[in-house]
């Protein structure tokens, strides 16, 4: 009886594990489909790449305000250089441009009040001697020439009246010019020298603006390679400093061309850095590039294996924004989203 009892519990334990491995062989089967998760060596890069900061001017460099590290904004001027014949310049071109600015009022505004009053005094004299020669070369008509009078006297007198006539005629020609006031050909002319002289004034301020070399972006001076007292020369453009923007981080990391279709447009991955490793990073793949290129990022894993890869570009989501830029990482893939 005891015999019978085990044999009927040996069958239901094979029963229980029959059932059990018919439950567990789709599990197995699709595991065994999907396969080990894709692993692949990265990069942490900026997508802006790092900035080689120069000046389009030569001199020397008078101050360098920045150290490895430093943190700039754009529009700061982290060195700069000596220009003083461009900074006499720029004050010659401003004393020019304010001459002009005066000449062009004064064309503007005509004559002043004075001056009209001046040549209003002009014409009252002169028609007073026009007058009184008038009067004189009339009384000597009247007197009997060659008795009286001489012909040259006669003449002479006539010769006064014509010239106080004449003068007469200038000064009210000379007041009629001063009231109808400048001629438009004259403002035209004033405002192209005064416009003119901007212009020279702004090109002076421009090349003065090169002696300051100024940070274009937001970000972290990474190298300076220049001291105060060197000279800069165009004929030899060189960077002063380096400098990392500020942006969004990627990962680039290389897969085997034969992995590549495993790799999809918004893949979520997980990427881990072996001084960062409490910190796994989040992101999803943002582009694949459509060439295969040769690898470059070398691991103990992939040393061995075929020189020819794809380019995966992805984004960071979480966690890594303090990361610096060039910092190997590894990549896990999961699985693509489904459509």
């Amino acid at each position: 009886m005891q015999g019978q009892g085990k044999k009927r519990a040996l069958a239901r334990q094979i029963k229980v594990a029959a059932v059990g491995f018919v439950l567990l062989m789709p599990g197995i089967g699709i595991a065994a489909a999907q396969g080990p998760r894709l692993t692949a060596p990265g990069r942490i890069q900026n997508p802006a790449g790092i900035m080689a900061i120069g000046t389009a001017a030569s001199g020397v460099v008078s101050e360098v305000l920045v150290h490895e590290g430093s943190r700039v904004h754009a529009g700061d001027v982290p060195a700069a250089l000596s220009c003083t014949p461009l900074e006499a310049e720029k004050q010659m071109r401003t004393a020019e441009l304010q001459a002009a600015q005066a000449v062009l009022d004064r064309v503007r505004h005509g004559p002043r009040r004075e001056e009209i009053a001046v040549a209003e005094a002009v014409v009252g004299y002169s028609n007073a001697r026009a007058e009184e020669a008038e009067k004189t070369y009339e009384r000597t008509q009247a007197l009997r020439e060659g008795v009286s009078v001489t012909t040259a006297r006669i003449l002479e007198t006539l010769r006064d009246a014509r010239v106080s006539a004449a003068q007469l005629g200038e000064a009210k020609a000379r007041l009629a010019l001063l009231r109808a006031g400048s001629r438009e050909e004259d403002v035209r002319e004033a405002e192209s020298r005064r416009n003119m002289a901007a212009a020279q004034l702004e090109r002076a301020g421009a090349e003065l603006e090169r002696c300051a070399v100024r940070a274009p972006v937001d970000g972290v001076v990474v190298d300076v390679l220049t001291n105060a007292g060197e000279f800069i020369s165009l004929a030899v453009p060189a960077a002063l400093l380096r400098l990392l923007p500020d942006a969004p981080l990627q990962v680039r990391a290389e897969i085997d061309a034969r992995d590549l279709p495993r790799v999809c447009v918004a893949q979520p991955a997980t990427f881990t850095a072996d001084a960062f490793a409490s910190t796994p990073m989040q992101g999803q793949v943002e582009s694949i590039s459509p060439v295969i290129s040769a690898r470059t990022l070398f691991t103990a894993s992939n040393e061995t294996r075929a020189p020819d890869v794809g380019r995966v570009i992805l984004r960071v989501e979480n966690g890594g924004a303090n990361l610096p830029s060039g910092l190997p990482v590894t990549v896990v893939f999961g699985p693509c989203p489904s459509n």
